[in-house]
This record gives C-alpha cells, structure tokens and sequence, in this order.
C-alpha cells in the first residue's frame, strides 16, 4: 500500500511540475495588468525591508521604518506579495522581470494542481482526478489569472488549502487539528479577505453532515488562532495596531473606493444580485458546466463520498452567495469569484468520472468494451476540446474569452457583457507606438491605468522618450526611479490607446466624453475577436 500510495503522490507531483511548466511557458505573452504594479511595486519595497532586518534590525522595526516599507499597497494583506517578492529575488536573475514577479503564483498554481488531484482522486479515482486538472486548465479566464501577479488566484489557492487540510483532517480526534487550521487559515486571511468566508462554508457543511461538537471547537479554535497569526504576518500592523486593523476593517466594508460593472448593456453600481451566476455561465466552457452540474446532481445526500462533493459545492457557491448581496464596492466581471473555479473544477472531476463509470458499465453490459474507450475519447473531446480551439486563437487575451452558453464573444457582446478588462491587451500597441511615435508624444489610456504603461517602459518595452498621461496629479505606485505621469486632458494626447472596457464609460454611454474624442481620432490599428474589437489604437 506505501508503494502505491507513493506512486500516486508522484503522480501529484508531476501534475504540479507540468502546471508550472506549461505556465512560465506561455507567461511571455500575458500582458500586465491593472493591479500588477502595485503588487509589484509593494512586493519590492517588503524585500528591502526584509533586506534591512538584517544589516539594521533597530531601523527596520521602527516606527518610520515599517511605515515607509509597508505603506506600499497597505490596503491589502500581504502574504502573497511577500512569498512573490522572495521567489523575484531568485527568479529575476534568470527570467525577465515581470515573469519572475509572476512566479511565485504560477508555483501556488502548480500545487493547488497537485492537491486538487489528490482530493479528487482519493474519493473518486485517477480517472476523475485527472479529469479535474484537465477542467482546471481549460477554463480560459482561470488559466489566464494563473499567470499574474496579483491577489485572485493566491486568494483562491489558499481557500482551496484550507479546505482541503480540513477534509483531510476530518477524522482525526484530537482539538489541536484545530490550531492547525488556524494557522493555514491566518495564511489565507493574510493573502486576501475572501477567506473570511472559509468557516462561514465549513460550519454549514458540519451542520449538514456532521454535527459532531469537537469539528465545531476545531472551527473556534481556527477561528481564534487564525487572529494573531494574521497579525503577525503584517508588519505594517506592528505600529498602532489597532487604529490600522480598524482602518482596513473599514476599507474592506464600507469605505473602499467603487468599481461599477456594465452588465447586460448598463452600467452598475452594485450590479443585480444574479450578476454572479450569469457570469459563471457566461465565462466557464459549457461542456465544464455541464459536466460540474452533473458533479453536483452526483453529490446525491452525501453517502457515497461522505458529503466530498456537496464541501465542493457549498465551497463555490460561498463567494457567489457573497457578491450576490450587493454589499461589494468592486466589479471586475469573473475576478472576484475566482475562488469558485478550483471547487468547480473539482465538481468537473466528478462528473466526468461518473459519466465514464456510467459508460463502462452500460459496455460491460452489452458485451461490447470497446465502447467505453470509444466513448471515454468522445466524452473528453466535448467537454475539453472546444474552450482548447477557442484558447488556441484568442491567446494571450483570454479575458476575452466566453463560453458556447452565450455564443462566445459576438454573443455576449448581444447581451451587453464587458468585451474585457483590465488592460492586458495595451502591449498590442507597443511596437506600433515605439516605431511611429515622436519623441515627447503623448499617449492616453484608461484614466488610472497609466502604471501599466510606465512599468513597461522601466523595463524597455515602451521608449522611455514618450510620455504617458493621467487625469489628475500623481507620482507613479512603482518608485521614485519609475517616471511620473503628466496631468493633462485627453485631448492633449497624440495617441490613444483604448481598451474596449464598456465599464469605464461609465453611465453616459455613447455620450462618454471618451467616446467623443476618440472618434474624432484616426485609428493606426484595431485588434478584434469574432468580430469584435478588444483594443483599438487611435492616433
């Protein structure tokens, strides 16, 4: 049994080396992203001062030491960006820059892969784990935040941990299991808040199956332990610790900045509770959908797999449960609920195990076994091999990218969903401008996103004699070395680079005064999908 046991852990394991590779393999052509730079911009500044902890220890945990180090991007946790700070530190000296900032997730990746077959395959079997890393890698929009340097997929990573260690846990007797869970959960609190959900979805799995006190005091336990971990892990919270934890209490409640959404052809704020739901459909393959809903018709009530597949379930529909109540003040289309897709996968799994075994049987049954690896290859083809085309063509701008349930992009283009987002499609335009432009020329983009621009241009990619406009007065979130943006109107601008993000436009539609200018522009050049167009360059 140690043999086979070992066997199988291999097999996680080259799951989770083949992830990674295939990740840092197509990584080059992911372009940045909005939130990018000040990740990467706080992910530098946490390793300098990580850096000054050992040649001046008394500095560094002073007072204007860990302000000045740990102000950066202070309003989110930073786990996540210390972990992709220290793999940066190793990485960029062998990889470009913006590759060995994404590394650290691509790793995080690479093991929510191995641990995702390991959960499904020791419930389920091989067939059905495999199925479920196939899933995982298919959903475009996933595969495509598995590259980045950014929060989601961490945060997704670390839910998708805790519960596992729980599952895993479950039935072991004694209460310091709990402590445990704490400690991994403190983690999660420490990459992003979407983990505060985590016992919400423990605790009513127990209540439906196992209403047993001590899983009850293991999630006290967790819960309390999970406290002073998070704290510990902050050090920006080392000075007025309370005054700064109530202060992100605030911003992530009541008084972060509002991102609205344009959804089904207006713009929201909040969108409608079902915005979720519609998304996920809109977003995820329809033979991926149709195969999880099968995983979740198979949860039945629990005794086949003691109640795996409804954790599963209860763990996807948490985050969308949450968005749903309109209590949000951030919309960025699939993003926010990136915590569901591994669960969902997982339910993917599920189903293509039963439907094969369901095959299997039926052959068996009519004395004909060549129709079970007949109809395993047909089963594979129609739930993996459209959303694999359509990547194949729309790579690297996956954002784009949506599903046969609503036609693809032209079709949700009909039904008012976001073309994209985010700005990964802004390096299209970054040969045209370097070889046409004038030195000094102007450039325009999507008010608040200028980082993306000017982060190319610290690393060569955009020439550092143009200059990149803002709306208002800022210095650039990437440091003193990194050039400053101009405060100028858009009409200044001598060239125009325009995601066709219809949230930005806001609640004016065709009135935007964005809209106005830009077709007053010519345009050098238009990138399309299906007849749409993603980016178009204006000059």
């Amino acid at each position: 049994m140690k043999a086979i046991s070992l066997k199988r852990s291999k097999t996680a394991i080259l799951i989770s080396i083949f992830v990674f590779v295939l990740l840092v393999a197509t990584a080059p052509n992911i372009g940045l992203t909005w939130d990018e730079p000040a990740y990467i911009a706080a992910s530098e500044s946490y390793m300098d001062w990580y850096g000054q902890v050992f040649t001046d220890i008394t500095e560094a945990f002073s007072e204007e030491g860990i302000t000045d180090a740990w102000m950066v991007n202070n309003e989110h946790p930073p786990l996540d960006k210390i972990w992709s700070g220290a793999v940066w530190t190793v990485a960029r000296n062998f990889t470009s820059d913006l590759t060995a900032h994404r590394m650290g997730n691509m790793i995080l990746v690479a093991l929510l892969a191995g641990l995702l077959y390991l959960l499904i395959r020791d419930a389920y079997g091989q067939l059905a784990g495999l199925a479920a890393i196939v899933a995982l890698l298919t959903m475009p929009r996933f595969f495509f935040h598995a590259h980045l340097s950014a929060l989601d997929v961490p945060a997704a990573v670390s839910v998708f941990i805790v519960t596992f260690v729980f599952w895993k846990t479950l039935e072991r007797k004694k209460w310091t299991w709990g402590l445990l869970l704490g400690l991994i959960w403190g983690l999660a609190l420490a990459t992003k808040i979407n983990a505060v959900f985590v016992p919400v979805t423990l605790g009513l799995w127990c209540l439906i199956f196992r209403r047993e006190v001590r899983l009850f005091v293991r999630l006290f336990i967790m819960g309390i332990t999970a406290i002073p971990v998070f704290i510990a892990v902050w050090p920006w919270l080392y000075v007025d610790t309370f005054e700064r934890l109530t202060a992100y209490i605030h911003f992530v409640t009541d008084e972060h900045w509002e991102i609205g959404q344009y959804y089904l052809g207006q713009f929201f704020m909040p969108p409608p509770w079902h915005f979720g739901f519609v998304m996920l459909w809109a977003v995820l393959p329809l033979g991926l959908t149709i195969i999880y809903l099968i995983g979740i018709v198979c949860a039945g009530n629990g005794k086949r797999d003691n109640g795996l597949s409804w954790l599963l379930f209860l763990s996807a529909l948490t985050p969308i449960l949450a968005i749903a109540t309109g209590k949000s003040m951030v919309y960025d289309n699939e993003r926010l609920i990136m915590v569901s897709f591994p669960f969902l996968a997982g339910l993917a799994g599920v189903g293509f195990g039963w439907i094969v075994s369901s095959w299997e049987n039926l052959s068996l049954q009519w004395n004909r076994p060549i129709l079970s690896r007949v109809g395993l290859v047909i089963l594979a083809l129609l739930a993996f091999a459209p959303q694999l085309v359509t990547t194949t063509k729309l790579y690297p701008h996956l954002l784009s990218y949506y599903g046969e349930s609503v036609d693809g992009l032209s079709g949700a283009t009909r039904m008012g969903l976001e073309t994209t987002y985010w700005c990964e499609s802004y390096n299209i335009a970054l040969s045209i401008i370097n070889e046409q432009a004038n030195p000094k020329d102007r450039i325009w983009v999507d008010p608040w996103s200028h980082d993306v621009l000017i982060y190319y241009q610290t690393q060569g990619l955009l020439r550092d004699d143009v200059l990149i406009l803002a709306p208002f007065p800022t210095a650039s979130i990437l440091g003193l070395d990194a050039p400053s943006p101009l405060s100028m109107p858009m009409e200044s601008a001598d060239w125009y680079i325009f995601q066709h993000r219809q949230s930005m436009l806001g609640f004016d539609g065709e009135n935007n005064s964005i809209l106005k200018t830009l077709n007053q522009k010519e345009v050098v050049y238009e990138y399309s999908f299906d007849g749409v167009p993603v980016m178009t360059l204006y000059k």
